[in-house]
């Protein structure tokens, strides 16, 4: 019994199958990265750089108010988040504010979500969300009075 033999056809069948496989699986990468792609993490990070001392100042401007919060988000079974912030000002409840909440997915930003707090009495002001997925989260609060932004607080959550 004779070995085969390798002939000119055979190298370029392996030539042309390994250059194939190799676009084959490049052109997927690439499909999957464009399709998954949730954008950048944040939009004008040139501008914000540039105007990064503003944002001190801003910051500076809100501790001067003297708010502070307590945040609790839950989240059910059937994927209903329940965002609860209990706002204080030189030790008394906060009242009259309008709140507003990113639950902001920090893998994937198609899941991000904004929500209205609607105040309940007592410095508590409550949202719900619904379709929200368990996992990591970053919710983002931002509190006016009335056009002025009084605190911005950002607190990370596992949400089970």
């Amino acid at each position: 019994m004779t070995a085969p033999r390798l002939t000119g056809r055979h190298v370029m069948v392996l030539f042309g199958g390994f250059f194939l496989t190799v676009i084959g699986v490049n052109a997927l990468m690439v499909t999957l990265a464009l399709n998954t792609f949730s954008g950048t993490d944040v939009d004008g990070a040139y501008v914000k750089g540039l105007n990064y001392n503003a944002t001190i100042e801003q910051r500076a401007l809100e501790a001067s108010y003297g708010y502070e919060v307590a945040v609790d988000v839950t989240r059910d079974a059937a994927g209903t988040a329940r965002i609860s912030a209990r706002y204080v000002q030189a030790g008394n409840m906060a009242e009259g504010l309008t709140v507003e909440a990113l639950l902001r997915h920090p893998v994937n930003a198609h899941f991000d979500r904004t929500v209205a707090l609607v105040a309940k009495g007592g410095g508590l002001y409550e949202a719900e969300a619904s379709d929200i997925p368990a996992g990591q989260w970053d919710v983002a609060l931002t509190a006016r009075d009335r056009e002025r932004i009084v605190l911005e607080a950002r607190k990370r959550v596992w949400l089970r």
